[in-house]
């Protein structure tokens, strides 16, 4: 698969594994002459219409897995920007919705320079504890674990920013906090922002605008779970990805937003102002040609069109399928 050149081609990014592929997260390639490293290396998939996940579902997290290990192998540094199974890849069992193991995390992380986020500030209970066991299983396998919140690493003319910790979704979530990655080159800027939410929360569009990104991925806001939020916080979102849409060349927005079929007339107003800027509003997918595949949002279709049998998921929980599909 080829990656996509920023700009003059300093920065080249590639998305693994983002909801337009079918499943959960924002894993992304990301190379530069100095650094190859791989961002939120994971992928999951998630509860929905008291439905388990269709095989189809399956066979995309199988997929992005096997690239996310892939590119991996070869990578210089991963990052971790928050402790959600879908952004960083855990060290248990589990095939029913992680496609986790053991020795899939061993693979992924051993000899590794891994930059991930703090433990000990800003973070919630439970990425705490997932956090202190991320450490505690991989000190001895990785090359390194280094903490990332506010601080900068430099490889060669490449420089590594982290953000400081920012709200996950709007003003006091209680999902915790995240960071946001630059990359930059003398001549090219590439943000990585996921699980902002639009952003709902204008401190981050503040920062996302300081930075001055020729592209960036965006975590887009949860609209298949308005009901959990207040109208105005889906306003916001909507509103604070217009101001992007002026100012961000290529703005990527994916993730939560792909849960829900009714995507493209949320971000049809975005686009428009993004095309009269000469700017473009597009999805992980059609970034690299093709077209989305919002699988969880039409869990219900599948199922109903293509049943799966009690008897498979059996046989997925016993780890049957562990090699793929």
């Amino acid at each position: 698969m080829k990656l996509v050149p920023i700009g003059n081609g300093e920065i080249r990014v590639l998305p693994l594994a983002f909801e337009s592929f079918g499943v959960r997260g924002m894993a992304t390639l990301v190379e530069t002459d100095d650094i190859k490293l791989v961002i939120d290396p994971s992928s999951a998939l998630g509860p929905r219409f008291r439905l388990n996940p269709h095989e189809r579902e399956y066979v995309a997290l199988s997929k992005t897995r096997r690239m996310i290990l892939d590119f991996a192998r070869d990578a210089d540094a991963l990052t971790i920007s928050h402790y959600h199974f879908d952004h960083y890849l855990p060290n248990f069992e589990n095939w029913l919705w992680i496609w986790s193991s053991p020795e899939l995390a061993e693979e992924l992380y051993s000899n590794k320079l891994i930059l991930a986020k703090d433990i000990s500030a800003n973070i919630n209970p439970s990425q705490r504890k997932r956090g202190y066991m991320f450490r505690k299983l991989n000190l001895n396998f990785a090359k390194e674990i280094r903490v990332a919140d506010r601080r900068s690493f430099r490889f060669g003319g490449t420089t590594l920013e982290f953000s400081k910790p920012i709200y996950h979704g709007p003003t006091g979530s209680k999902l915790g906090y995240v960071l946001m990655l630059t990359v930059r080159t003398q001549n090219s800027c590439f943000l990585h922002a996921p699980d902002i939410q639009g952003p709902m929360y204008d401190e981050s569009l503040r920062l996302i605008l300081a930075q001055k990104p020729d592209m960036m991925f965006m975590g887009g806001p949860p609209i298949y779970l308005s009901f959990k939020f207040n109208s105005d916080d889906l306003a916001i979102a909507q509103r604070n990805l217009t101001t992007l849409a002026q100012h961000v060349h290529q703005l990527v927005v994916d993730h939560h937003l792909l849960r829900s079929l009714d995507y493209p007339e949320y971000l049809r107003p975005v686009a428009n102002v993004a095309e009269r800027a000469g700017n473009r509003v597009l999805t992980a997918a059609e970034l690299i040609g093709q077209e989305p595949l919002p699988l969880e949002a039409k869990r219900k279709e599948l199922h109903q069109r293509e049943p799966v049998a009690r008897e498979w998921y059996e046989r997925l929980e016993r780890g049957e399928f562990r090699r793929g599909f």
